[in-house]
């Protein structure tokens, strides 16, 4: 077939699916991560040596070339878990995702409701694809099966990693006792205690699911994108679950609250409020 650019066959077409094809599944595998931001840099260091080459800026078009080669392996090892992320997330059978993260949500679901019947305060970190490996290295390295019992043993008021946060990874517990940061906007959440609060922040800084379970009231809530929703019963934290975590959703249910603070432990006393916006007392810790 003849185009303004020359001659184009059935395979340089296929060529074209594929390469865009490509670059689409990079761009998903990255989106809604730090290294977002590095491509964006990435970019425009491209742009900059572009227009050296073009303009025939021999020094700086060199200089860019050679920070360009020793860029690309600082890169592998900056975003080496995001990296090891994205290859497990192409390399993962979608079938067997699926069936796991059944398991896991009805056991999950289940700890928390347990943990809210006994007003036992928790804090659990689901990872979706902002890697949490930095708040991970806070606490302390597992790597257990997502149970009932275990979930309850972490949280026990008497236990040594009770006052820190629990964080996920696909179907494992992978840390506990880890140190999120405060909220960082307005001060709206600032008569929450430090749990919700540490559940808000970790939303606000990644696209990580966050449950909290309210130490005075024995309410379950869901902190994501630096909001904090309503109450839940079982069969809503169900529900919100299924669609945040598995099939990647916002819930059209969550409501809408701003955030404040600085960075902190994801320890001490924490506090619970009801769906109103009245202003309740801290919990203990």
């Amino acid at each position: 077939m003849l185009t303004p650019f020359g001659q184009v066959n059935v395979q340089d077409v296929l060529d074209m699916i594929l390469v865009a094809f490509l670059v689409y599944q990079g761009y998903l595998l990255v989106v809604g991560t730090r290294a977002v931001n590095v491509l964006r840099g990435i970019l425009v260091f491209a742009g900059v040596w572009l227009i050296a080459e073009v303009m025939g800026l021999t020094t700086l078009s060199y200089l860019l070339s050679r920070a360009g080669t020793v860029g690309l392996f600082a890169l592998v090892v900056l975003f080496q878990p995001e990296l090891r992320a994205a290859l497990e997330r192409v390399g993962r059978p979608r079938g067997r995702d699926v069936a796991e993260g059944g398991v896991v949500l009805q056991d999950l679901a289940r700890a928390m409701e347990r943990l809210a019947e006994r007003k036992t305060g928790a804090l659990i970190a689901i990872e979706r694809k902002t890697p949490l490996g930095e708040y991970a290295a806070t606490g302390v390295r597992l790597d257990a099966v997502v149970s009932v019992p275990f979930l309850e043993a972490l949280f026990a008021r008497n236990a040594p990693l009770h006052d820190g946060g629990v964080i996920l990874q696909s179907s494992r517990v992978v840390a506990a006792g880890c140190l999120f940061p405060l909220q960082s906007s307005d001060g709206t959440y600032r008569r929450y205690g430090t749990r919700h609060r540490a559940a808000i922040g970790l939303s606000e800084l990644t696209d990580a699911v966050v449950l909290v379970v309210s130490e005075e009231r024995g309410s379950m809530r869901i902190a994501l994108a630096g909001q904090l929703g309503p109450d839940l019963n079982g069969t809503e934290l169900r529900e919100q679950l299924r669609t945040l975590v598995y099939d990647r959703q916002v819930p059209v249910n969550r409501r809408v609250d701003r955030t404040p603070d600085d960075t902190a432990a994801a320890t001490g006393p924490e506090s619970s409020s009801p769906a109103s916006t009245e202003a309740q007392p801290r919990e203990r810790a």
